[in-house]
């Protein structure tokens, strides 16, 4: 029943949203009247009445669309007003493809206007305001106006594409527009990458990576090789340096727990009989390994030309790696269930590898760098 719902309230959506529903949007009432007279021929090609009213109202709902002009939208932005124009007359050429789907109908109306050409002169006229548009923007030669003059020429070209030279505007207004943030190799404790077993610096093209497909509008992240390759000036700068990567020795520790139990042995030959208790001990030697690690990423992002940080931060991590196990001498009844857990541990674990323990907490000290800065860092101010 719930993924029923879901299905029907996404059907619903599509309807609402789609093409059919947008011209019916912007029927009139003669409108209205035309498609409804069309109809009854329709189901009924006999109907002397309704094929007696439908030239007038075709006559009628027709004239209206072909007065439409930029002035009856005059309360619209440029562009806008000549998109609202060609959807308009959808309305006209839907009439007119109902009227020459007909045969019957297109008796009755054997030349209906056909606003094909008039649809594809609105969307160039829209075309060329928002192209005008963008191109003025460019003239401010900053940021926030590159941003308008690509959302111009994108409109440009999803009005009638490939208006002009429209695509190279998109490119040229999107890469003016665009915060370009270099991200440097990561300096990892003063030793290189490849010192910690990774077999490439896997960190700096990660982070890339994945800023570069986070939700950042006009932000673009380079390496500082793909910045110098592409002659790109930053704007906006990403440090990255471990001031604490550190990968302990194994540390074994060794100590004995004595273990000493009264348990039942027999019973007196008394009336009523007591019970008889012994005493047994037993000691149970542990050996514990312990393998402790840290890690702290400090990251600093910072504007080129002016030096200001917009982050400063380090997040650290820790990492104790440790295995117990045992042996005993003496009674085994005295043994407690956590004496048998230890003894019961022979698997003789090894301990992780260097490489694999400044693997983890790399990551982990990464995903706590990602996780703040999609959450709280702006590149644009």
């Amino acid at each position: 029943m719930k993924h029923l719902l879901q299905f029907l309230l996404f059907s619903l959506i599509l309807t609402a949203c789609s093409p059919t529903k947008q011209i019916e949007k912007r029927y009139t009432p003669d409108d209205k009247l035309v498609f409804d007279l069309i109809e009854r021929l329709k189901k009924n090609p006999n109907d002397a009445e309704a094929a007696k009213q439908l030239p007038e109202a075709y006559e009628q709902a027709a004239e209206v669309r072909k007065n439409i002009n930029s002035n009856t939208f005059n309360n619209m932005n440029e562009g806008d007003r000549w998109i609202e124009i060609s959807r308009q007359l959808l309305v006209a050429q839907q009439l007119y493809s109902e009227i020459k789907g007909s045969p019957v109908i297109s008796k009755i109306i054997p030349n209906p206007w056909d606003p094909t050409v008039k649809i594809q002169e609105a969307k160039q006229k829209a075309a060329e305001e928002y192209y005008n548009q963008g191109q003025q923007y460019l003239t401010y030669n900053n940021r926030p106006y590159a941003r308008k003059a690509y959302d111009m020429f994108v409109k440009a070209n999803n009005a009638y594409p490939n208006y002009k030279d429209v695509r190279e505007m998109i490119q040229q207004s999107q890469l003016l527009a665009t915060i370009k943030v270099v991200v440097n190799q990561v300096n990892y404790d003063n030793y290189g990458w490849n010192y910690w077993g990774f077999n490439n610096d896997y960190l700096q093209y990660k982070i890339i990576r994945d800023l570069n497909n986070s939700s950042y509008r006009d932000v673009k992240f380079y390496s500082e090789d793909e910045a110098r390759r592409a002659n790109i000036r930053p704007d906006r700068i990403v440090n990255l340096t471990f001031t604490d990567l550190y990968i302990g020795q194994l540390f074994n520790d060794r100590y004995s727990i004595d273990r000493s139990k009264q348990i039942e042995v027999g019973q007196t030959k008394t009336n009523p009989p007591q019970p008889i208790y012994e005493t047994v001990k037993a000691t149970v030697y542990v050996t514990r390994r312990v393998l402790q690690s840290r890690a702290s990423l400090e990251c600093r992002i910072y504007d080129w030309a002016s030096n200001r940080n917009i982050l400063f931060d380090r997040f650290p991590d820790n990492n104790t790696w440790k295995d117990e196990s045992a042996r005993y001498t003496g009674d085994k009844r005295a043994l407690e269930q956590s004496d048998w857990n230890l003894i019961n541990n022979s698997s003789n674990i090894n301990p992780p590898s260097r490489n694999e323990l400044a693997q983890r907490l790399v990551d982990n000290c990464y995903n706590q760098l990602l996780s703040r800065i999609k959450n709280g860092v702006s590149f644009d101010y």
